[in-house]
């Protein structure tokens, strides 16, 4: 149903969406109830995802995977990982994982093409399904962020940053590494904000290009995500996770870190972002190393960070990952 969901008129949004951004989801959603395509558990889950912007799936991540994820993310602190990728506070540029590393304020990027167990926590099947359904069409992951405390980045919506062709066929998950304590830092949510009218950012688009667009707009639409929710209503919520559960929300949802209020608490999270196979990321436009498709079980998978095919060779796998942290010193 990809193509019907571009119909001028029918979505939300001008950018287009999935079946659930139509005007007749409801229509559309009983009519595949009725073919047996959803059972009553999904259908509520999709109802309050169309309403709300969000679900929560309750203890989907299984203790194996999270135990297997935890454990190599710190191995790889303890002992180095010549494989990861990592960055720190405020800086895009990719640093190999070694001892001295500190794992506090560090992110970890696209884990899932180096630690099998973070596919893994990926393909939860819970977390696979009910992507498979909002997106029509086999999830593909195609970005992560694994963190050890809370980002405190302000509200914003995916879909300013992450960039794709279709640019509200995009979803994100959030899986909660460890109970959530207050005062780490929580992840917040404005409720119902994925129907926002659209942010003119200039031009025929929906993110924000920093050298095309500047600040000042970048800082108008942020001051617009909370006045404008404010004047609708919409409650700000925090996310009390407890270990294993997965946040899946819309990719206009706006969501943020809360201030961290006890810098002795951690919030472990593995953040992924999903869009239809058939979707083309931005990356894939500048480089044909970053176009290597992977398929695992119910999911596919790409990456800007690493080149898929090269990693697929250990005898390419060494030499490139050698070429690409000595680009930067290491």
């Amino acid at each position: 149903m990809n193509d019907m969901t571009q119909t001028a008129g029918l979505t939300h949004s001008k950018f287009g969406g999935t079946w659930i951004d139509r005007s007749d989801f409801r229509e559309q959603l009983e009519l595949r109830v009725r073919s047996g395509e959803i059972d009553e558990e999904l259908r509520s889950q999709l109802v309050q995802f169309e309403r709300d912007g969000f679900i929560v799936l309750e203890g989907a991540a299984s203790n194996d995977d999270l135990n297997r994820f935890e454990s190599a993310i710190s191995t790889a602190f303890r002992e180095g990982h010549e494989h990861l990728i990592a960055q720190q506070p405020g800086s895009h540029v990719p640093l190999r994982v070694t001892d001295t590393t500190p794992r506090n304020g560090t992110r970890i990027v696209d884990s899932f093409a180096v630690i099998p167990a973070a596919l893994d926590l990926f393909s939860s099947p819970r977390l696979a399904r009910f992507l498979r359904t909002v997106l029509d069409e086999k999830p593909m992951l195609f970005q992560s962020l694994s963190f050890d405390t809370g980002s405190e980045q302000g509200l914003h919506q995916d879909t300013a940053y992450v960039v794709v062709d279709r640019p509200l066929e995009l979803a994100a998950c959030w899986i909660a590494l460890e109970d959530v304590q207050p005062g780490s830092g929580e992840l917040k949510y404005l409720v119902g904000s994925h129907r926002l009218p659209d942010f003119d950012f200039g031009g025929a688009k929906k993110h924000w290009n920093p050298e095309e667009d500047g600040n000042p707009i970048h800082d108008e639409w942020s001051r617009w995500l909370v006045s404008e929710s404010e004047r609708r209503g919409l409650p700000l919520q925090k996310f009390m996770a407890k270990r294993g559960d997965i946040l899946i929300w819309h990719a206009d949802l706006a969501h943020g870190g809360s201030p961290i209020t006890n810098r002795n608490l951690t919030r472990k999270s593995l953040v992924g972002h999903f869009c239809p196979t058939t979707v083309l990321t931005n990356f894939m436009k500048f480089s044909s190393a970053r176009s290597t498709i992977l398929h695992r079980d119910a999911i596919s998978y790409s990456s800007w960070h690493y080149d898929l095919a090269a990693l697929q060779s250990s005898e390419t796998s060494q030499a490139y990952l050698a070429d690409m942290f000595r680009a930067e010193g290491q």
